[in-house]
């Protein structure tokens, strides 16, 4: 039970129970756009490193932008520990097929939702990222570098002040490739959002 529970015994923000890993992906994409939450990633990081207080306006949206990143880490969890494998086919003649990686956010093109970071084997399969993002660290790890991030993202002391050992590329490439595959994932195997399907929602990005 213990081990089965993992994730949310070493829970930071999200301490709700996950029933469907693949409807926290896709409420994840609800909430913003893949180009959206890269660039969460990114100004958080920038800020955490550099001493400058992320997001003066509304320093509460780190935190909750963090809250559901840490979800999906969860999900990626869950579905890395079920050894799941991309259900898709997919071949050289029909890599940049927009229907594996465009989104339905209205206001953004083929581009911005484009994986920028991932290798060919990780774009053709999304799974491959999970596993070694908890290669790389394990959860509880990744659950303490997310603390660090934020408190110094809000802080006016950056991370290497503290002396904090903070791996900042691997970091930023790990949390941006996740975000890309649950991207990937969200595109080509979740049709709806709650019982809502995807592309009857209301656009408003």
């Amino acid at each position: 039970m213990k081990q089965e529970h993992e994730y949310l015994e070493t829970s930071l923000w999200y301490r709700e129970e996950i029933t469907d890993p693949y409807q926290v992906i896709a409420e994840f994409f609800s909430h913003a756009d893949v180009a959206s939450h890269r660039k969460v990633i990114k100004d958080t990081i920038s800020a955490a490193c550099s001493g400058r207080i992320c997001n003066k306006k509304n320093p509460g949206d780190v935190i909750f932008d963090f809250k559901i990143l840490e979800s999906v880490i969860n999900a990626a969890f869950l579905l890395n520990k079920e050894k799941r494998k991309s259900p898709l086919s997919i071949n050289k003649d029909n890599l940049f097929d927009p229907n594996l990686y465009c989104g339905w956010h209205a206001g953004l093109n083929e581009w911005d939702f484009f994986p920028r970071v991932l290798s060919l084997k990780e774009y053709i399969n999304p799974y491959l990222v999970f596993k070694r993002f908890f290669k790389y660290l394990t959860l509880a790890e990744w659950k303490r570098e997310l603390q660090d991030l934020v408190d110094y993202a809000l802080a006016r002391t950056s991370l290497w002040e503290a002396g904090i050992d903070f791996d900042t590329l691997p970091i930023y490439l790990h949390l941006t490739k996740l975000v890309e595959a649950a991207h990937l994932i969200d595109v080509r195997e979740i049709t709806h959002i709650g019982g809502r399907i995807k592309n009857r929602l209301e656009k408003k990005y």
